[in-house]
């Protein structure tokens, strides 16, 4: 039977000669290079790809059309399991990586991916989000100490299995994520240099512990607690987690133990010096995302909302901007928004427990869209 080929090139035959033109040579190695380096990918990838590819399917996002294909491989001891969405028209396409906040998510996203995803789509990006580990098909737990670390892995390790994709261009490779991915994509630009530009959503701007306290001392003051009550708890709780000794600890704690509704909302106990020590400084709670977006100076569009509780928006805001601005960066955008919460929506108050819609707000969609077209 006689096999079609999809290039020109043909593999030199058995005894054939080499010519002996050496300007024809040379003219020519550029255009064998290249056409080397597609066969070499093209195998590469038909080798792979019932390991790692599931069959293609059309699906639907909004306006949009995607072929749409599940894509399974190994990062560390976890099985990560997603969705590769790559646009119905073009060839070959930039690509979107998905970045969930903290908590159980699959690949359509905690908060809802596809009003994203359409946009993606539209302007010419593959798109690829996946089940965390021990969420939906996605195997394994994160560990406790090291969980931002290992989910900035499952980026750089999905990138890689991606570059053996013919359809995919990593020589523009974006991240968008929102809350807890405002420290795992920092992490992840210090692992690879393939990231061209980040886009976040209620990312925070100091370490998880001053975060953690920022969000305990809201959960407070929404369940009623003075200004007085939840600044105490938002200093103290930095101090009690930070603590380098017992004494500072438990003075800490006691300061925090004192304003009513703590213990109701988060469990705190006070420990004994028999059973206490200090957090280890090298887990990812110390880790501060804004020692490496001073560095940065990749494209980043970062979004806040002015009544989010989970995170401290105008601190975060600012420190962007300082940030980035110390890294010279000329192409940031930081975006605070009026009236949203965490996750982009209107809001009333922003606590925790407040019912929300799914409608994200026009300003936010417009902002993102209008930004990637720039790109």
């Amino acid at each position: 039977m006689a096999m079609k080929t999809t290039t020109s090139y043909r593999c030199p035959q058995p005894g054939a000669k080499a010519p002996n033109n050496r300007a024809s040579l040379l003219n020519n190695f550029g255009t064998l290079l290249k056409l080397n380096l597609l066969f070499l990918l093209a195998i590469s990838f038909m080798a792979c790809e019932k390991e790692i590819y599931g069959p293609e399917e059309v699906r639907q996002y909004g306006s949009e059309q995607a072929l749409v294909r599940e894509m399974t491989f190994p990062s560390g001891e976890f099985t990560i399991v997603g969705d590769l969405r790559i646009p119905t028209r073009g060839d070959l396409h930039p690509v979107i990586l998905m970045i969930h906040g903290s908590g159980k998510a699959t690949r359509n996203g905690a908060v809802p991916f596809s009003p994203m995803i359409e946009i993606f789509l539209r302007n010419g990006y593959a798109v690829f989000s996946w089940d965390k580990p021990g969420s939906g098909a996605s195997t394994g737990h994160f560990s406790s100490e090291y969980e931002l670390t290992e989910n900035a892995r499952i980026i750089v390790d999905a990138l890689e299995v991606l570059s053996a994709n013919p359809s995919i261009d990593l020589s523009t490779v974006g991240l968008w994520g929102i809350s807890q991915a405002g420290w795992v994509m920092p992490l992840a630009l210090e692992m690879t240099d393939k990231i061209s530009f980040m886009v976040v959503v209620s990312g925070g701007g100091e370490d998880g512990i001053e975060q953690g306290a920022y969000q305990v001392a809201k959960m407070i003051g929404c369940k009623g607690g003075s200004p007085e009550e939840v600044a105490t708890v938002e200093n103290y709780w930095a101090i009690m987690n930070k603590a380098r000794t017992y004494a500072v600890y438990r003075e800490a704690a006691q300061m925090v133990l004192e304003i009513p509704g703590v213990y109701e909302q988060t469990g705190l106990i006070l420990s004994e010096e028999s059973n206490w020590v200090p957090w280890p400084l090298d887990i990812d709670a110390f880790f501060d995302p804004v020692d490496v977006l001073q560095g940065t100076t990749i494209p980043v569009l970062a979004f806040f909302g002015t009544l989010d509780k989970n995170i401290d928006p105008l601190q975060g805001a600012h420190a962007y901007e300082s940030a980035l601005a110390a890294a010279r960066n000329q192409d940031y955008q930081v975006k605070v928004i009026e009236g949203a919460g965490h996750v982009m929506v209107e809001v009333e108050t922003g606590c925790m427990g407040e019912f929300v819609g799914t409608e994200y707000m026009p300003e936010y969609l417009e902002t993102l869209e209008f930004w990637l077209m720039d790109r």
